[in-house]
């Protein structure tokens, strides 16, 4: 089974992909971006793609919404995943030896207050978690350091010297399981992600959200997205949960009388959200 990732070996995304199909003999597909992801994803050039959607951190990233309703990708599954960060380096190594330490930016600002302690080291901007590990390795900056997962120092054969340096230890990312839509599923549908835009009329979005209380459809997540082309108006990306699947189609039946369009981007099983 090919399941494509943004990132390479060793990064976030391929511990996403590897927990969730932990039953499945997979084969992980590298992508440099995001975009290039979406589109081999939408090609039905793999079986499935991982995708990072949230951070309790750093929020949504909305710009993989636009690009799940872009290339019109069918969302199959999710997956919570403990982001811990570790300082990486060569062997032998102590933090205290380097000069340099590379991460992505998200990394290094999620590891300030450890970092504050040397203040001798310079921070660097890395595309990647993982590849900032493979790059200080193969260009042999013996006095850099990374900061990364644990399997990447263990693929590319490098120390941890210090781990869970992270400032926030409840640092959570949620990763969406997409295929095309020309592929279908097999999971049992507890929750759904939609794409919705509400008439312009006073109270539309209240209308909308009224039918998910009256059907007993418990709403996770309510995202607004500036809709290209049309300045000032916007989408609402929304998650919804429910005990009952007639309840949820009920729901939305009516969601269609009352809203502009309403795009179902996938119905799937939910994710274990960890206790935090």
């Amino acid at each position: 089974m090919e399941i494509g990732i943004q990132g390479v070996e060793g990064s976030f995304h391929n511990e996403a992909a590897s927990s969730y199909f932990v039953d499945k003999e997979i084969s992980i597909q590298p992508f440099h971006d995001f975009r290039s992801l979406a589109k081999s994803i939408q090609a039905k050039k793999m079986d499935y793609g991982v995708m990072a959607i949230e951070n309790t951190i750093a929020g949504t990233i909305l710009p993989n919404y636009a690009l799940i309703n872009e290339y019109d990708l069918k969302i199959t599954g999710e997956i919570y995943t403990r982001i811990e960060m570790n300082l990486i380096a060569h062997k032998g190594k102590k933090a205290s030896d380097l000069d340099q330490v590379f991460s992505h930016p998200m990394a290094l600002l999620q590891c300030a207050d450890f970092l504050a302690n040397y203040p001798q080291i310079k921070l660097s901007e890395y595309d990647d978690t993982a590849d900032s590990v493979r790059m200080i390795r193969d260009k042999k900056l013996v006095n850099a350091g990374a900061i990364a997962s644990k399997s990447a120092a263990s693929i590319f054969d490098m120390d941890i010297l210090d781990s869970n340096i992270e400032t926030n230890k409840k640092n959570y990312t949620r990763f969406l399981i997409m295929k095309s839509r020309m592929n279908g599923h097999d999971q049992v549908p507890q929750k759904a992600s939609l794409r919705v835009i509400t008439k312009h009329d006073p109270g539309a979005l209240a209308d909308v959200l009224l039918i998910f209380k009256l059907n007993g459809i418990n709403m996770t997540k309510i995202q607004s997205m500036p809709i290209l082309g049309k300045p000032y108006q916007y989408a609402f990306n929304i998650d919804v949960v429910w005990e009952d699947y007639d309840n949820y189609k009920d729901a939305l039946h009516a969601l269609s009388t009352k809203a502009e369009l309403v795009k179902v981007h996938g119905e799937y099983k939910k994710g274990n959200i960890p206790a935090v």
